[in-house]
């Protein structure tokens, strides 16, 4: 792997490498789109009444003459509710099986103004009429090998405000969680890499913190393990018992319907703003 060396002033730091080579160091892996097919009824089912989804809305300008282009937008976690409040949602994403998810919820919630579009980063959106929206929005989407490219594409399709939300590591994992199964915990790259990478393109993001709860709510103690088993692959019989023993350590209060479970890492995301008024050319 290269590494960069020679550093004496920060125009010197290639942000690129830096995100690729953290990337590359992270102890979790990234899913594929057959991998997020096979888990998109359960990530539905995790985020669909998440405290991030209003946390994450309250700062969009949204309004009936407004569209929008959300890029990664999984089983329609945000591309729903701003459908219900806006002219039109175009919803990306690399995964049919999100896709189908999302159509099948906007039809049982009688929402027809969600246009989704199968593809992924690294295609052409154009040769998919995509064309400019009003607002632009990549949330916790953006685990991708050229974020450069990335950010450059989405003030294209931007007429207005671009809106990204970056992990603030550790989120969203429990680093707890894997000392408990002896399992090497590296995040990788959070969203001050990408901070860096706007500024070196000539882009002064604003920049507001979403942060949830530490207690945690589950139906019960099965339902609590599997909230926090998606976290890692391919796991063992002893490392789940490991995880189930780690979890009910960390109930603090159990009722007949329901368990709360406290995390010391709370999940945390920064949520960065820009627009083209936003953009100054670096000299």
């Amino acid at each position: 792997m290269k590494k960069i060396q020679n550093i004496s002033v920060y125009d010197d730091i290639d942000w690129q490498l830096l995100w690729q080579q953290s990337r590359s160091a992270k102890s979790w892996t990234s899913k594929n789109a057959k991998d997020w097919d096979k888990k998109a009824e359960a990530f539905a089912g995790r985020t669909r009444d998440s405290a991030y989804v209003d946390l994450f809305l309250k700062h969009l300008d949204l309004g009936k003459d407004v569209s929008v282009l959300d890029v990664g937008c999984g089983p329609g976690t945000l591309a729903l509710p701003i459908a219900k409040q806006v002219r039109q949602v175009t919803a990306l994403d690399y995964s049919q099986g999100m896709l189908e998810l999302l159509d099948a919820r906007a039809r049982q919630e009688g929402i027809n103004n969600i246009r989704t579009v199968h593809c992924g980063w690294e295609d052409d959106w154009s040769e998919f009429d995509i064309s400019p929206h009003t607002l632009v929005i990549a949330s916790r989407s953006m685990n991708i090998p050229d974020l450069a490219g990335a950010l450059q594409k989405l003030g294209h399709y931007a007429t207005g405000t671009i809106y990204v939300a970056e992990r603030i590591a550790p989120s969203p994992f429990d680093p707890d969680a894997f000392t408990a199964l002896g399992r090497e915990f590296n995040s990788g790259p959070d969203y001050i890499y990408t901070v860096n990478m706007l500024y070196h393109l000539g882009i002064h993001p604003r920049i507001e913190r979403i942060e949830l709860a530490r207690e945690l709510r589950f139906d019960n103690l099965d339902r609590a393990v599997q909230g926090y088993a998606w976290m890692f692959r391919d796991l063992l019989p002893e490392e789940v018992q490991s995880l189930e023993n780690f979890v009910r350590n960390r109930i603090i209060k159990q009722e007949d319907d329901h368990i709360i479970v406290k995390r010391d890492h709370p999940q945390r995301w920064a949520l960065l703003s820009w627009s083209k008024d936003d953009i100054e050319p670096r000299s």
